[in-house]
């Protein structure tokens, strides 16, 4: 992404593609071989809104994520600890 207007956008889309997966299987492998950011515009409209309509138990059971970085571990667990506590 190159501009932070299209982080909505692309949040969205990755949200999509996880109900769509999720409706297809129990799990939804995440590879973020190439992701180089995970920005919170882009986690609320994805992450977020999952915990937000389906509950923390269950994106912790369904989505898996492969390739990643112990940075990006180290952000995704702190964005849905801080998330549940402000939603």
């Amino acid at each position: 992404m190159n501009s932070t207007a299209l982080l909505p956008e692309a949040g969205a889309l990755f949200y999509s593609k996880i109900v769509n997966g999720l409706g297809e299987s129990d799990k939804v492998i995440v590879d973020m071989s190439d992701v180089t950011a995970l920005p919170s515009v882009f986690l609320n409209v994805s992450i977020g809104r999952l915990i937000d309509e389906w509950g923390v138990d269950k994106l912790k059971n369904n989505l898996v994520f492969t390739m990643i970085t112990k940075q990006q571990a180290i952000r995704l667990r702190d964005y849905i600890a801080k998330y549940g506590v402000s939603a």
